[in-house]
């Protein structure tokens, strides 16, 4: 099954709140732990990728706002430290970032 399947599919998937975060550190996670995007030290911002990880924050954004992707990036700063920046970048596009 893949990322967008998890976040879109039907099922048990992302019912807001931790469990939205869950969802999204499980996709991010398999976004990041990757030897080649630990490599070149995160995705780049043009990449198929990091659209995915755009799709990543406007879910969470739609579940629970700004909050909950605080809540995803800080989960991320625990497990990968390195990605914390690189996923700011990425999501610096976002108006749901910005405000």
């Amino acid at each position: 099954m893949g990322i967008l399947d998890r976040l879109f599919g039907g099922g048990g998937g992302a019912s807001g709140g931790a469990g939205a975060v869950d969802t999204a550190m499980a996709s991010l996670l398999e976004l990041y732990d990757q030897p080649d995007v630990k490599s070149e030290g995160g995705l780049s911002i043009t990449s198929r990728q990091a659209n995915e990880v755009r799709t990543i924050g406007r879910n969470l954004h739609k579940v629970g706002g700004r909050p909950q992707m605080e809540a995803a990036r800080d989960a991320l700063r625990e497990r990968l430290p390195w990605a914390t920046k690189n996923l700011e970048a990425i999501w610096a596009s976002l108006p749901e970032w910005k405000a």
